[in-house]
């Protein structure tokens, strides 16, 4: 009896915790169920966490509106012209999240086909990847220099959310895992105590088998999950900003033009980054426009072909 007694508290403790967050609208774990049931369009990769995987896909946003995606070889989504993988053509490289890649919308309604058919003269990549922050679009532009030739400019959109994707932010790697129903890797940076960035390889979520029936559990595997994020440094504009700075040191290296355009960002945010662009002489532009029901997908939310257009029309005005 002396050991029953304490198991007992402990058991209606959890059991009055459990219930107790249950009232405060808190959830077990559980994955969100995909409007297509098709194959992902993403493979794992194990520098980059998940890249683009060759194919054509289809994918049900509703009822009413079934997209294709199509990425080539590369990974890269076509954006109007199937150039080989090695053609001498000068290119214009798009890196960076959903909008770049054009989520929800078919490939020939992206700003990266839009802009093809306005440079004929260049071929447009679209290396834009649903989920990436600055850090995962940088590892991916040097891997893109090691592998293409003849790249004149790189044009990274940007918005304010990438800050929290580049530092390994629990709530958002446990959104992507339950978003893609499997273990989803994620490399992420840190700042050491004199402000230097340190580079983190990817990794997964940790998921407690007993997470999809309690809600402590779920608790607890973030918890786990935000140790191993944890720093004492944790300023994720500064951290984003010097990413950038390689960004632009890489691109000059390699005698590309580097462009940062903002899509998405709070007013403040943009205009913190438009004066640090201009501090450290890299060209910004922003290509914001207001995101009401005329220029989102329907029930999805992302920019719709008609914001693509317009997106294309602002980038098409920089480019020489």
């Amino acid at each position: 009896s002396g050991m029953i007694a304490p198991n007992m508290g402990t058991m209606l403790s959890f059991i009055f915790i459990e219930l107790f967050l249950r009232l405060m609208g808190f959830q077990p774990f559980k994955y969100i169920k995909p409007n297509s049931p098709g194959p992902s369009i993403y493979k794992y990769d194990q520098n980059l966490g998940w890249s683009n995987k060759e194919g054509i896909y289809l994918s049900k946003i509703d009822e009413d509106n079934i997209i294709t995606y199509t990425f080539l070889e590369d990974g890269s989504r076509y954006s109007g012209k199937d150039f080989n993988k090695y053609s001498e053509e000068k290119k214009i490289i798009l890196i960076g999240g959903s909008l770049t890649l054009g989520q929800a919308i078919n490939d020939d309604e992206t700003f990266s086909f839009y802009l093809q058919n306005y440079f004929k003269n260049y071929e447009i990549k679209n290396f834009g990847v649903a989920g990436y922050g600055t850090y995962q679009s940088y590892l991916k532009l040097k891997d893109l220099f090691r592998n293409i030739e003849n790249i004149e400019y790189v044009i990274y959109s940007f918005m304010d959310h990438h800050e929290i994707r580049n530092t390994g932010d629990a709530s958002w790697l446990e959104f992507l895992t339950r978003l893609s129903r499997e273990p989803v890797y994620i490399p992420y940076v840190k700042l050491d105590k004199n402000s230097n960035l340190i580079e983190y390889a990817p990794i997964k979520y940790v998921k407690l088998s007993l997470s999809k029936y309690f809600v402590l559990i779920t608790k607890l595997q973030k918890k786990i999950m935000r140790l191993f994020f944890f720093t004492q440094n944790k300023d994720i504009s500064l951290i984003t900003k010097k990413l950038l700075i390689k960004m632009h040191k890489l691109s000059n290296k390699n005698d590309s033009k580097f462009i940062i355009v903002n899509l998405l960002s709070d007013k403040l945010k943009m205009e913190e980054y438009n004066n640090f662009a201009k501090a450290n002489k890299i060209q910004f532009m922003d290509c914001q426009i207001e995101l009401n029901d005329k220029f989102k997908v329907k029930n999805d939310g992302h920019p719709n072909h008609l914001a693509n257009k317009k997106y294309a029309n602002c980038i098409q005005q920089f480019i020489k």
